[in-house]
């Protein structure tokens, strides 16, 4: 198994990869290297270029020319004129149809590139999110097994210290409590309603499964306890519980039943 830290490791490469993705910097890349590999239309605007000043040309020339003929009509040399334009308007409409048809497979090859790249732009922050999962449950457990040490190191004779494993969930042993400059004893009512709280809280007595469990060893005692007919009535209160704790947050109702 790994230690933790090299669960921290994994993580910091994960999470070194992911900010390395960049979509703004992968479009303008690819941009450029798409227009290198097509020389940046030059071929088809070329061909524009060359049709327009052919067709700018064709009237002034043609009317030169047919002074010294005998095409003196000028209904015929419109007529002529017109036709001999249209080899140039061709190529004009042409050139500009190629144009559009490539710029929309320009578009079409982009948003394919695009949609691959942040698909592995949101792989890799996955990994490092699960990277980060993993280190927290390796902390966890390292904190749980030097809690069981030192419960067994000074519970005497290797007993379990109940108090000290408590504590390691932010829960402090209650029983007694300075004031005044000494120590009061708790009710016995007191002391009752403590340990039934502790019992409750415990996964040991059925799992609330509305909460996700802290740690490797309470996600396996809460999957331990889907056959404990307690599981499911703490779970239902726990439902309930959330429900009436969001009922003023902007949350949808599914957010609201499980907490989040």
């Amino acid at each position: 198994m790994a230690t933790t830290a090299q669960r921290l490791a994994e993580y910091e490469e994960l999470y070194r990869q992911a900010q390395q993705y960049d979509p703004n910097k992968f479009q303008n890349d690819f941009e450029k290297e798409y227009n290198e590999a097509v020389n940046y239309n030059k071929d088809l605007i070329d061909q524009q270029s060359s049709a327009l000043g052919e067709l700018q040309t064709v009237a002034p020339t043609l009317r030169e020319k047919y002074m010294n003929t005998l095409i003196s009509d000028p209904t015929a040399q419109m007529a002529l004129i017109a036709q001999a334009r249209q080899a140039p308007i061709t190529q004009w409409s042409t050139a500009s149809n190629l144009l559009n048809a490539r710029g929309q497979r320009y578009q079409d090859i982009l948003a394919k590139a695009l949609g691959a790249y942040q698909t592995s732009a949101q792989q890799a922050n996955t990994a490092a999110e699960n990277a980060w999962r993993l280190y927290q449950d390796a902390l966890q457990q390292d904190q749980f097994n030097a809690q069981l040490r030192a419960s067994r190191g000074g519970g005497g004779g290797g007993g379990l210290d109940l108090a000290g494993l408590l504590g390691m969930t932010g829960e402090q042993a209650q029983g007694a409590a300075p004031q005044g400059g000494g120590w009061v004893e708790d009710t016995p009512i007191q002391k009752a309603a403590n340990w039934a709280d502790k019992a409750y809280s415990s996964d040991w007595l059925g799992a609330d499964l509305t909460k996700a469990p802290t740690s490797v060893g309470g996600a396996i005692l809460k999957a331990g306890q889907l056959l404990n007919p307690l599981t499911y009535v703490k779970t239902g209160a726990g439902l309930i519980g959330n429900l009436i704790g969001n009922r003023n947050t902007n949350k949808s109702f599914l957010d609201k039943l499980l907490n989040r």
